[in-house]
Order: structure tokens, then C-alpha cells, then sequence
């Protein structure tokens, strides 16, 4: 009786055994194509994600440079100053010399971009464009001026006065300027005085429009 039970329970047993495994065969590779699938769409979702936030970079990337371009444009295109010689209540006297001087008007009243050097006197044009340049000088204590405005070093144009003390002349011209072109007034050289009070010699310029 006792082997015949045994034998039974053997047999019981070996047949949950072999049940489960079965079930285990069934199981398993369902569970391991979900467990792929849900993966397989994880990744696509990441992957969409990526190329969302990629698209937003770039088109981010791309409106600050235009942003940036576009305010460079605008400053470089808004170019003015005037300047004078000396800021002084009294007659004051510069020169002569015995070369051509560049006159350095000092006192700057605008100066919109920068592009003038009251060290220097030295306009540097920052675009290529159509400006406009105008000087005034006051004759200084020998009687006599004679100044030009000058472009890279050519004279363009000039002013000339011999009638005695705090006469003056002055002149204007419209100029086409590559970027980096420089425009300076200088004193002839010899019996040659500018003078200046109360910003009465003055050196003025500004952009009309780019080129």
C-alpha cells in the first residue's frame, strides 16, 4: 500500500513539475516580447523627446544669432559727432607749426558709435556708407588759417581766411567711406593759427546712410 502511494505521489509530483515548466515555456517569452515592446516604445519616446528639444536648441541657437546680427547692424548704422576744439571762455590760440598738425577736438558734444577719437581727431568709419563731414575753424591770433579735411591722408576740402583775428571760415562735404577710411582735419603747416572760444571751431560728421 505504502510503495503504491509513493508511487502515486511520485507521479503527482513529476506531473506539477512537468505542468509548470510547460507553463514556464509559455510565460516566459511573452513576458520577454512586453517587456521589448514597452522598451521599443520607451526608446521611440526618447527618441522623439531628443529630436524635439534638438529642433529647439537649434531654433533658439537661431534667433539669438539673428537677434545679435540684427543688433549689430542697427548700432553700426547709427554713427554721429560733433566736437569742439577747446572748451575754454577765453581766446586760446593753437599753433602754427612747421608741418601739417592734426587738429584734436577735444570737447566732444555727441559722439553716437564711438567711431570719433577726441585723442586723435581721427574719424574711423565702422561701415561702408555715405557720410557727411562739416568743420568750422576761427582765425587764430596770427591773422591767418588754413585748414583741409582729409580722407586717408588726401585733402578733400579746405578753408581759407586773411582778415585778421576771430574771422572764420568753415566747409562740408558728403563723403563715400569704405569701412576703416579715415577723416581728420589738419592746420597747414608755416604762420598758421585756429582758435577757438566757446566751441566756436568745431568738427562734425555723421552716417547718412550705409552702403
Amino acid at each position: 500500500i505504502l510503495h503504491k502511494l509513493f508511487t502515486c505521489i511520485s507521479s503527482l509530483l513529476l506531473g506539477v513539475c512537468k505542468y509548470t515548466q510547460i507553463c514556464n515555456s509559455l510565460i516566459r517569452p511573452a513576458s520577454h516580447e512586453t517587456i521589448e515592446s514597452q522598451l521599443q516604445q520607451v526608446m521611440a519616446r526618447l527618441e522623439k523627446l531628443e529630436r524635439e528639444n534638438e529642433e529647439r536648441v537649434q531654433a533658439s541657437i537661431f534667433w539669438s544669432l539673428m537677434e545679435i546680427i540684427c543688433d549689430s547692424k542697427a548700432n553700426s548704422s547709427q554713427v554721429a559727432f560733433s566736437a569742439a576744439l577747446i572748451e575754454s571762455q577765453t581766446w586760446t590760440s593753437v599753433g602754427p607749426f612747421d608741418r601739417y598738425h592734426t587738429l584734436a577736438f577735444k570737447k566732444v558734444i555727441t559722439n553716437i558709435g564711438n567711431a570719433y577719437n577726441p585723442e586723435t581727431g581721427i574719424f574711423t568709419a565702422p561701415v561702408k556708407g555715405l557720410y557727411y563731414f562739416r568743420f568750422t575753424g576761427v582765425v587764430g591770433s596770427t591773422g591767418k588759417l588754413n585748414a583741409g579735411l582729409k580722407k586717408n591722408g588726401e585733402n578733400i576740402v579746405a578753408i581759407y581766411h586773411k582778415a585778421g583775428t576771430q574771422a572764420s571760415a568753415s566747409n562740408g562735404v558728403a563723403l563715400e567711406l569704405q569701412e576703416g577710411d579715415r577723416v581728420f582735419v589738419q592746420i597747414w603747416e608755416n604762420d598758421l593759427t585756429i582758435a577757438d572760444q566757446s566751441r566756436l571751431s568745431t568738427f562734425s560728421g555723421f552716417l547718412v546712410f550705409p552702403l
